[in-house]
């Protein structure tokens, strides 16, 4: 988990840079970082899913639909490439959902309860 971790702290620097720099970057780098981004969003999905009922409801849902949406929207702009209007702007969400990922895994529940011997 924690190589996983560390690559997801370090696309967030990536993600801002692009946010700043929006048309200094090729089309294939731009398709290759929004599939990564989207890929790295699925392991945060499948676990809001697999530990929603020791989740609290409204910030796990808030993060889910937050996640979903990321996901849906870098899809289809690794799919159609560039030309995105406000493509900077998805570069800044996506370096927050990517913060928001490693504070979740840093931060969420066990999967199995802690049972005193």
């Amino acid at each position: 988990m924690i190589p996983f971790l560390v690559f997801c702290s370090l696309l967030i620097p990536v993600n801002l840079w692009a946010a700043i720099t929006p048309h200094m970057h090729s089309d294939v780098s731009m398709r290759i970082l929004h599939g990564i981004c989207t890929v790295v969003l699925l392991p945060l999905l499948w676990t809001l899913w697999k530990q929603r009922r020791l989740l609290r409801p409204v910030p796990a849902l808030i993060l889910a639909i937050f996640a979903t949406v990321m996901v849906v929207v870098n899809s289809w702009i690794t799919a159609m490439g560039m030309g995105v209007e406000f493509g900077w702007l998805d570069h800044l969400l996506l370096a927050l959902s990517e913060l928001a990922l490693i504070v979740f895994f840093l931060m969420a529940p066990d999967q199995e309860p802690i049972t005193d011997p």
